[in-house]
């Protein structure tokens, strides 16, 4: 048994070293346009209207390493200017995307989420594997939020915040919390390098399909945003935990999204090369079609998207005293 199991383990992480290559690490497309669409149901975050920019001055609390090359940047206004909490958590929820997490050596097990980026926004479990810290920085920024009210600093307080959202966002989006179904990950096990590829397709042109839909302001996709609710808080004993908690829900979705993928975008998904399917011809589904099937299983976690990004905040104003 042990050596089955040492043969097993072996034999995923082969695979992990090489899928790791092809996955990209980004989940959702375009955060804060998708988050602008959920947190009109926030409605305390309308009395902060009147926020002062202020300049980042965290680094006695900010430990943690950022790209050498990452520039904080100031796209709300000028600092001394005047900002909203809304606004904040719209324009910032997707800078932990702006490579501030690239070309950083974090852990020796980096390479099998694709690098530092994907190992800080990722948490993957594969068998008894788990990969990945997106939790764990959903927790840093939250705390450095606290840290920011703490010291009266609104700007930062909500910067900080957009920050967590993003990675709980980010651990939401099913193929961040597992590459693939794992019957197909042992089935393809010895197809390595057509696989990397398949699994790439089946996470990128999920997210842009996606984006896609919230682009084209699809009204079904909208109101699955605006109707979505957040979970009790009762339940929620740390930032960490929520987005564990996402992270294992979302690893039943991609059982379900695998299939229907390969039977909407078709034989493609599989042809060993990268590929993305034809946004000028995409629109939106039609009842009684493979799309609208398609739809109905992304809308779950995307409703998941939108009610742990309302939690995180729903949590912050119960934890900090916003």
């Amino acid at each position: 048994m042990k050596k089955f199991k040492r043969i097993i383990f072996s034999l995923i992480l082969t695979f992990a070293f090489l899928f790791s290559f092809a996955v990209p690490a980004y989940a959702w497309n375009s955060h804060g346009l998708t988050l602008s669409y959920c947190i009109d149901n926030v409605s305390w975050l309308s009395q902060y209207n009147d926020i002062k920019i202020t300049e980042y001055s965290y680094s006695d609390a900010d430990t943690e390493p950022y790209n050498p090359d990452f520039k904080i940047q100031y796209l709300d206004g000028k600092i001394g200017e005047k900002t909203t909490a809304t606004k904040i958590l719209i324009t910032y929820a997707d800078e932990p995307d702006w490579d501030m997490d690239t070309n950083l050596n974090l852990s020796k097990f980096q390479m099998l989420t694709g690098g530092s980026q994907g190992f800080r926004h990722q948490y993957y479990q594969l068998f008894f594997i788990r990969l990945g810290i997106g939790p764990k920085r959903a927790q840093y920024w939250y705390d450095l939020a606290k840290v920011a009210y703490q010291r009266g600093d609104l700007y930062w307080t909500f910067r900080f915040l957009a920050r967590a959202i993003h990675h709980i966002e980010d651990l939401t989006c099913p193929y961040h919390t597992i590459p693939a179904p794992a019957g197909i990950i042992v089935k393809n096990i010895f197809k390595i390098t057509k696989f990397i590829m398949t699994a790439a397709n089946h996470h990128y042109n999920m997210e842009e399909y996606q984006g896609l839909q919230i682009e084209m302001k699809n009204t079904v996709w909208l109101e699955t945003l605006y109707k979505a609710t957040p979970l009790s808080l009762e339940k929620i004993p740390s930032v960490e935990w929520l987005g564990k908690y996402a992270a294992k829900l979302g690893r039943n979705d991609v059982r379900k999204l695998w299939p229907k993928e390969d039977e909407y975008f078709g034989e493609d998904l599989s042809s060993g090369y990268l590929w993305l399917f034809d946004k000028a011809s995409t629109g939106i589904a039609q009842e009684g079609t493979v799309q609208k099937e398609y739809d109905e299983i992304i809308l779950v976690p995307l409703a998941r998207f939108s009610s742990f990004s309302q939690t995180l905040l729903n949590y912050a104003k119960n934890n900090l005293g916003l």
